[in-house]
């Protein structure tokens, strides 16, 4: 058994495409064919259906792909507790980070983080809050930094940093001229939103209903998945939205949309490090928490 055949195979279950699983692995698409045929020869069974149209995995291919990403999670955890045994530390860390951390706060951290372990390489990657938490949870990814926490049993939680969100308004709109904005004046206004899995959004939506308003009850006129999206949409003048401090300020100081607080409600909140909590972690995992934890943004 060659493990990269398994690895092989769960990305071409993940991905559906030879094309892609060959892009992400660096890999030509015939080796990314020998791959899928040996694997299927040493288990004598069909795996993978390939046409023109699309790649499906056979009855036998579904069963397979959780038991793969066992044994690869196993493979990794064995080397990372092994590593444990090196007293320098080495190697590749990769975080996955929701939007806020990701953009605003972790790479200066990165950056003074590797000033101190040279020797550790970043893959930082983002995606909005639930599916980190989600790749987390699957043993795809070994540290996260997220702006909310929902339920999640399996995943230790430790703050890192604080954020605050703040209603950001268009130059010229009818509030931003308002230096104090109640959320009765929310009413009837325009909204741009972020997705249902963000962060952001589950916060947000979570203190305006501790505040008795209920976020259905806004106007939402667009949803984005960026926060750069929504950024550039409320400085179009498509409507209001809210966001992160760190991601409005530099806007906000050149006059290309108004930032203000609501009054009597307040949007401060944590941003947290996750990992899973029943399991080893790697030497550059405990040396990133242990030096963020001790340097708080």
């Amino acid at each position: 058994m060659n493990l990269n055949w398994l690895k092989t195979f769960t990305t071409v279950a993940a991905t559906r495409s030879f094309s892609r699983t060959a892009r992400e692995l660096n890999l030509t698409q015939p080796a990314v064919s020998k791959h899928i045929a040996a694997l299927e020869a040493f288990y004598g069974v069909k795996l993978v259906h390939r046409s023109r149209r699309a790649v499906t995995l056979t009855e036998a291919g579904t069963a397979l792909v959780p038991l793969a990403q066992k044994i690869l999670s196993a493979v990794t955890e064995a080397a990372q507790e092994m590593d444990s045994f090196v007293n320098s530390v080495k190697g590749t860390l990769a975080i996955g980070a929701s939007t806020i951390p990701g953009h605003y706060v972790l790479p200066q951290i990165i950056r003074r983080f590797r000033e101190e372990y040279p020797e550790v390489k970043i893959n930082l990657e983002i995606a909005d809050t639930g599916k980190i938490i989600e790749r987390i949870v699957a043993g795809e990814l070994p540290l996260g930094a997220v702006g909310a926490i929902k339920t999640a049993p399996l995943l230790a939680a430790i703050p890192f940093a604080q954020d605050e969100l703040v209603l950001i308004i268009p130059p010229g709109h009818p509030l931003a001229n308002r230096k104090i904005i109640t959320t009765a004046a929310l009413a009837g206004q325009e909204f741009i939103r972020r997705e249902s899995t963000s962060g952001t959004r589950y916060e947000l939506e979570k203190r305006l209903r501790s505040a008795g308003v209920d976020p259905e009850n806004l106007r939402v006129v667009a949803e984005f998945g960026s926060t750069e999206a929504v950024l550039a949409a409320v400085e179009a003048g498509l409507g209001l939205s809210f966001v992160s401090r760190r991601a409005a300020e530099n806007r906000a100081k050149s006059g290309r949309l108004v930032m203000r607080r609501l009054q009597g409600l307040s949007l401060k909140r944590t941003l947290y490090l996750v990992y899973p909590r029943n399991r080893c972690l790697s030497r550059p995992v405990k040396a990133f928490i242990n030096f963020v934890t001790q340097k708080p943004s």
